[in-house]
């Protein structure tokens, strides 16, 4: 399923303004990242509006249009009703000169279209053959129902978008080779675009910030443009579609305060409860008009930040002074303007009262009055919130005041403990040398993290089309041996690449409780069966009583294979590996002792071991990510490395973990 709204990653901030007004929920939160489920999604644009560090993308329309208009097919772009109030410094006009001065062969008004789709209201509505009807030109309501609450599809009018309307027109007096570009507000077209029941019949869909980015970038200033008419025939009514009623208004329908068969309801909040109790029974009205937006003057890409109140008055000065076609049916004679709609059932279990409860102690709130609702994490209650955490949309550190509470503990904790290390300036510089460590693994792993994934790409384009050449070339020629070179070295950078992500990626931990003598073994025997330990002795002394510990199998074996494979580096192949398990003095920590006698290390290479990208190998043998990473994983299992080492007296690296208890 193809995302409409994506996060960038590097600008989410953890501060839960789109789960908090997400209408259909479809926020997952993945080590404080808040991505936008696609399959949940229903493209209303709300997460992109309240983001304050603008993390939210929305799907590209520019590229696909940029190629279009250099091609040969003439490209018409459909201009949407609201435009009036989107481009409030020039003339409708000028904003027509400039989409053909683009490059596009026509510009038509998508009010044409919602004249047509108001006439099919109003057969419907005067033929009396559906108990109820809701509207259905905004795709972000179509979307909702559809995903939510499928059981109100049957009462969707069949009717298709002013956008399919007049895109359908086009297609029957043009043919399937023009490309048609819709230009509007709203970011649930394109998703409505792709809707399997009306696909094909738009190209694609630009927002009004779209098409200001694409005049910036040619250099065309609408307000110094010459006017242009449309090529489209004279809309009527339709003009008035996008202000709140202005459907009822282009269908002639009589609606008002006291009329109880029609009704129109506007803004988030104000639709879901309507569409709610409309499932419910609890709605007397027959026909609902109902609008995400509030009106789509009020889109989320209205490229201005004028007042509702001042959009309103654009569009009703911009129909006024306009001609009005008072015959748009003559226009759609043999056009279809009907669809259906495709309910898609999703639902997510409900969890146990049991399990709630598990969830909600783990952050603290084992009692009612614990329970303070605050909303800081985006949800209502903190009982939602523990669900939203059982159906994988959340994480229980969201929750503000438990991370408050967490951090003074932890800040006591230091306190503490800087009182008890005054007397050991020793352990004090070991405490102050891991923090710098940490800052500077979280710093360079946010930076690896975009690199990495920047880089992949066009590293697996050059070992393709090298691959390709190679097979086109003599084996035995000067291009072959250079093609070979850029091979290997393009390889060795996807290698850095891989294991930068490894790196980068903060991976969740999947805990189990295991005996480490079990990883050491079938380590050890993965290992030692490699041509590089066929002359290196292999020394285990394994604790026969060691404590359990709570570890993540996978990321532990890969922390001690790292140990290994660095320790037979540094012996050249040749030596002795002594492996030893055992309890900690105090009984609170498993420590796992990895010891070579290798050539041993200075103080200096000791104190940069775990930094990413050093190494003592020669260049094109090691990343010096293996350490680092190693070091990550540890530390999030809340424990650490020790190493002692002297030059040319091997050296012992001790993994400490904390047992079980």
């Amino acid at each position: 399923m193809q995302h409409i709204v994506t996060t960038i990653e590097t600008r989410c901030k953890r501060c839960y303004s789109c789960v908090r007004r997400c209408p259909a929920k479809a926020i997952r939160v993945e080590n404080g990242q808040a991505k936008v489920m696609a399959e949940r999604c229903i493209a209303c644009g709300y997460c992109v509006q309240v983001c304050p560090q603008k993390a939210k993308k929305i799907r590209d329309g520019l590229t696909p249009v940029w190629n279009m208009l250099a091609g040969e097919q003439p490209v018409i772009a459909l201009l949407a009703p609201s435009f009036p109030a989107a481009f409030t410094e020039v003339r409708p006009t000028q904003m027509v000169k400039s989409l053909r001065r683009l490059g596009f062969a026509q510009v038509w008004e998508v009010a044409l279209g919602a004249d047509g789709v108001a006439q099919q209201y109003a057969e419907l509505v005067h033929q009396d053959v559906m108990p109820m009807l809701i509207s259905s030109p905004c795709p972000a309501v179509v979307n909702y129902i559809e995903k939510y609450f499928p059981e109100l599809v049957l009462v969707l009018a069949p009717v298709v978008s002013p956008m399919i309307a007049v895109g359908r027109l086009l297609r029957s007096r043009f043919g399937p080779d023009s490309r048609l570009v819709f230009i509007g507000p709203c970011i649930a077209k394109k998703k409505e675009m792709m809707d399997p029941q009306v696909a094909g019949v738009i190209d694609e869909v630009l927002t009004y910030e779209e098409i200001l980015a694409m005049l910036e970038l040619a250099e065309i200033d609408p307000a110094e443009q010459e006017d242009a008419p449309f090529d489209s025939p004279e809309a009527g009514l339709g003009r008035a579609f996008p202000l709140s009623g202005g459907l009822l208004e282009s269908a002639a329908l009589q609606y008002g305060v006291l009329h109880e068969e029609i009704a129109v309801t506007e803004g988030r909040d104000r639709v879901l409860e309507a569409i709610a109790k409309t499932a419910e029974g609890k709605i007397e009205a027959r026909f609902l008009d109902l609008l995400f937006c509030e009106g789509c003057i009020n889109g989320p890409q209205m490229a201005n930040t004028l007042s509702g109140f001042v959009r309103r008055d654009k569009v009703i000065g911009y129909c006024k002074t306009r001609k009005q076609n008072s015959d748009v049916a003559a226009a759609f004679n043999g056009v279809d303007l009907h669809r259906t709609f495709t309910p898609e059932h999703l639902s997510t279990p409900t969890p146990s009262e049991e399990d709630i409860r598990r969830v909600l102690a783990v952050t603290g709130k084992v009692l009612l009055e614990d329970e303070l609702n605050c909303g800081a994490c985006g949800y209502p209650s903190c009982r939602e919130k523990a669900i939203a955490v059982l159906q994988g949309f959340a994480e229980a550190e969201m929750c503000l005041p438990y991370m408050v509470d967490k951090l003074e503990s932890i800040q006591e904790e230091l306190t503490r403990a800087n009182l008890e290390l005054k007397d050991s300036l020793t352990t004090l510089q070991k405490t102050q040398q891991q923090l710098v460590q940490s800052e500077k693994l979280a710093s360079v792993g946010q930076l690896a993290a975009g690199v990495a994934h920047e880089l992949n790409n066009p590293l697996g384009g050059i070992l393709i089309y090298s691959g390709l050449l190679l097979e086109q070339v003599d084996k035995e020629s000067r291009q072959a041996k250079d093609l070979q070179r850029i091979m290997a070295e393009t390889d060795r950078c996807r290698r850095i690449v891989r294991g930068l992500l490894d790196f980068s990626r903060q991976t969740r931990i999947d805990a189990a409780i295991v005996n480490l003598n079990k990883i050491l073994s079938s380590t050890l025997a993965l290992v030692t069966e490699q041509a590089m330990f066929l002359n290196i002795q292999v020394v285990q002394q394994l604790e026969d009583s060691l404590p359990n510990v709570l570890v993540d199998v996978g990321q532990i074996q890969q922390v001690f294979l790292n140990i290994i494979l660095n320790a037979a580096d540094a012996m050249n192949g040749r030596g002795t590996l002594s492996v030893r398990s055992r309890t900690s003095p105090e009984g609170d920590c498993v420590l796992v002792s990895f010891t070579d006698t290798g050539s041993g290390m200075t103080a200096e290479i000791i104190s940069r071991i775990f930094e990413p990208f050093f190494t003592t190998k020669p260049r094109g043998q090691g990343t010096g990510l293996g350490l680092a990473i190693a070091y990550g994983i540890v530390q999030r299992h809340h424990g650490d490395i020790l190493v002692a080492s002297q030059p040319g007296m091997g050296s012992t690296i001790t993994v400490k973990l904390p047992t079980a208890a």
